[in-house]
């Protein structure tokens, strides 16, 4: 489905990310797992054309960056990030329900008539994903928990092929980054998982690979059970931690 072959980009003669290759397949989940600064967000932005790698090349659903039409490589991803926050002026205003809509028509806000399928496809959505309550609110009233619940099904409304979750649970408390990962199980099977975190926390029971990233370099990357091991994310953050398994997800402390 997607893959980075030999990938760098420099930016002022640094070189952010380093000679990366990675392949995702369908059917496989993957958490992107390093210290803030090591380049996870850069490496995907290039899927969206927010950057270009300077060197190797980056692939999807069959086409190669910059020998094919992107715009249609586009329209099967979806993301959530930070890059939403410049919108939020427009999206305060409006209400969930509308916003969740919008996602359909791939636009910020409503501007042409809604057809019957979009009105009932926008309502199942909003009941899978348990936003009845929330449906009539303004996005300028949410919690941040809950405005990036809406943002995640506004992603998904559009029934993208690979969905990419960028830091989405920063600046959450515990009950809304829980509240917001019970969410994401309920996503469908035919939707791929890229879910860049700093949080090793973060990394639930659907994730099927990782990979770990550090100083813009692939430090290791496989299968979730062969990666997250207490030797490997010490060595990702230059701490001694040990790693517990409760079930198939991982938690992590620091070794005094």
């Amino acid at each position: 489905m997607i893959e980075y072959k030999n990938v760098s980009f420099i930016r002022d003669d640094r070189k952010i990310i380093d000679n990366v290759s990675f392949k995702l397949n369908s059917g496989e989940n993957w958490a992107i797992l390093g210290p803030n600064g090591s380049g996870k967000s850069t490496l995907f932005s290039m899927l969206m054309a927010y950057t270009v790698p300077s060197r190797g090349s980056v692939s999807a659903f069959g086409t190669e960056f910059g020998r094919g039409n992107w715009n249609t490589v586009k329209s099967q991803i979806g993301i959530v990030s930070s890059t939403m926050d410049r919108f939020d002026e427009v999206l305060n205003k409006q209400s969930v329900f509308d916003i969740v809509l919008s996602g359909i028509k791939k636009t910020i806000g409503i501007y042409d008539e809604v057809r019957e399928f979009e009105f009932e496809k926008t309502v199942g959505y909003i009941k899978k994903f348990s936003l009845g309550n929330l449906s009539d609110k303004k996005y300028g009233n949410l919690s941040q928990g809950e405005r990036k619940k809406v943002l995640v099904v506004r992603s998904l409304i559009s029934n993208p092929r690979v969905l990419i979750l960028d830091e989405p649970c920063a600046s959450l408390d515990l009950y809304q980054r829980e509240n917001l990962l019970r969410t994401l199980e309920k996503i469908d099977e035919q939707t791929n998982l890229i879910y860049i975190t700093h949080d090793i926390n973060e990394i639930m029971e659907f994730i099927t690979n990782v990979m770990l990233i550090k100083d813009g370099k692939i430090y290791k990357s496989g299968l979730k059970e062969d990666v997250l091991t207490s030797e490997n994310l010490s060595g990702l953050y230059d701490l001694k931690v040990e790693l517990e398994w409760n079930g198939k997800r991982a938690w992590v402390k620091v070794e005094e």
